[in-house]
């Protein structure tokens, strides 16, 4: 599993890459920052992960960053109405799924099943030592 440094802090925010190489998370914040409506949402989420501290992000607001789901410790960063999920892995990392628009109170069970099946990709290649950070 590759993931792509999508920002360096205190912690690290990775996302994964596809097999073309590509990251979806960094193409969708691209496509935020072209769209003059849309690069606030975008700036925002850059600035948020700015503040996480040095003991992680579970010490922001939770009007920022909180558990959507604590089986299987999936987080959402909030900037506005979207959100990014997300789950911590060990060595001050940050791992996130995705982007999207909420659209209801609470996060749909659909809409976590991608950040779950990350996560359960990504402890299956941590654990056969196959998790590779791409830092450029």
């Amino acid at each position: 599993m590759q993931l792509k440094l999508i920002k360096s802090g205190c912690w690290k925010i990775m996302a994964p890459m596809d097999g073309r190489g590509c990251c979806v998370l960094e193409d969708q914040l691209i496509e935020q920052m072209a769209d003059p409506k849309l690069k606030g949402y975008a700036l925002g989420l850059f600035a948020l992960w700015d503040r996480i501290p040095p003991i992680g992000p579970r010490h922001l607001p939770t009007a920022l960053y909180h558990c959507v789901d604590e089986a299987h410790g999936i987080y959402e960063f909030i900037k506005g109405p979207y959100r990014l999920l997300c789950f911590e892995a060990e060595g001050a990392l940050v791992v996130c799924s995705h982007l999207l628009r909420k659209k209801a109170q609470k996060i749909r069970a659909r809409d976590k099943a991608p950040a779950i099946a990350l996560r359960a990709a990504f402890l299956r290649a941590h654990a056969a030592k196959k998790v590779q950070l791409i830092e450029n």
